[in-house]
């Protein structure tokens, strides 16, 4: 499956790039969108045109960058096995949901209520233990404790609701930096989509609905492409074995063809061997012959001269 483009990319720019370099790419992007604009169809320029416009949009916000920033990193680490943390009032929430800030917000609410409860109890505490050396002190002192009491129940009281709206203030802008940050991850998540469904119309001619079709398409594609390669393997195989076959009875017809030719070369020797033997023995007997001829002439001959000797 194609890797999807960060927002770095669509723009073409190092992740550390600064606001000078993202305004540079960002108008070299658009020129350049502005000069293909007669080439492509109206529906690409737009889509292409409003990919360009989100991804400078978030980079040139230095809190949607962060956030984006956080995503990418987020999406790069695995994430930890949980931990069970201890109960603690910490500001931070070890989760950035609705749930852990709402319970953050009841543990300072009840913090601050934990504080006005103090309040009153060390107003009870200077109320009950007036002092006791002499009773002129104690009657006189007895009024400023009455008085002070409360007084500092009072700042008490102020001091803990202003750290419950504080913690509640914190908790609030936390849900809502993470609620924005969520928006614009899940922008950044549907334009990385829509750039992978307009490469994929680009490079097979088909616009999928969404990314599950996406996904059912390129599984498509891959066993189409398995099942070509396992097609092309076989047709390769097959044609390496008739080829195979066929040097195999070349090589067998060519070693019958020479063996025919040895047979034929030793045919035509023992023909002419015969021949010349065949020869020589009438030859030998023509001169066997022309022998005893000459032999018979000659016994006549002296049989003749003995007659006529006679």
């Amino acid at each position: 499956m194609t890797k999807k483009k960060t927002l770095y990319e669509i723009l073409a720019v190092a992740a550390d790039a600064s606001e000078a370099e993202i305004q540079a790419a960002f108008d070299a992007a658009s020129t350049k969108l502005e000069s293909q604009k007669n080439r492509i169809s109206a529906d690409d320029f737009d889509f292409k045109l409003k990919v360009v416009q989100l991804a400078f949009k978030t980079l040139s916000s230095p809190s949607s960058r962060d956030a984006y920033d956080a995503k990418l990193a987020a999406a790069a680490v695995p994430a930890p096995a949980p931990v069970a943390a201890a109960p603690s009032l910490a500001l931070v929430p070890l989760q950035a949901d609705a749930e852990a800030l709402s319970l953050r917000a009841e543990a300072m609410a009840l913090r601050a209520d934990a504080m006005t409860l103090r309040a009153d109890a060390m107003a009870l505490r200077s109320g009950a233990a007036p002092f006791r050396e002499s009773r002129s002190f104690a009657s006189s002192s007895e009024p400023v404790v009455s008085g002070l009491a409360p007084l500092l129940r009072k700042i008490l009281m102020v001091l803990g609701t202003l750290f419950a709206i504080a913690a509640v203030a914190q908790s609030v802008s936390l849900l809502l930096a993470n609620r924005r940050a969520e928006m614009a991850a899940t922008a950044a998540a549907q334009a990385s989509e829509k750039v992978l469904l307009q490469e994929y119309y680009q490079a097979h001619g088909v616009r999928p609905a969404n990314k599950a079709e996406l996904d059912a398409l390129e599984a498509e594609n891959r066993r189409k492409e398995n099942e070509k390669r396992t097609v092309e393997r076989e047709k390769s195989k097959v044609e390496q074995d008739a080829r195979r076959f066929e040097e195999e009875s070349r090589r067998r017809g060519e070693q019958v063809a020479a063996d025919l030719r040895m047979a034929e070369l030793q045919a035509k020797e023992q023909a002419r061997r015969d021949d010349e033997r065949r020869e020589w023995q009438q030859k030998e007997d023509q001169r066997l012959k022309e022998q005893t001829e000459r032999m018979r002439i000659e016994r006549q001959k002296a049989e003749w001269r003995e007659v006529l000797r006679r």
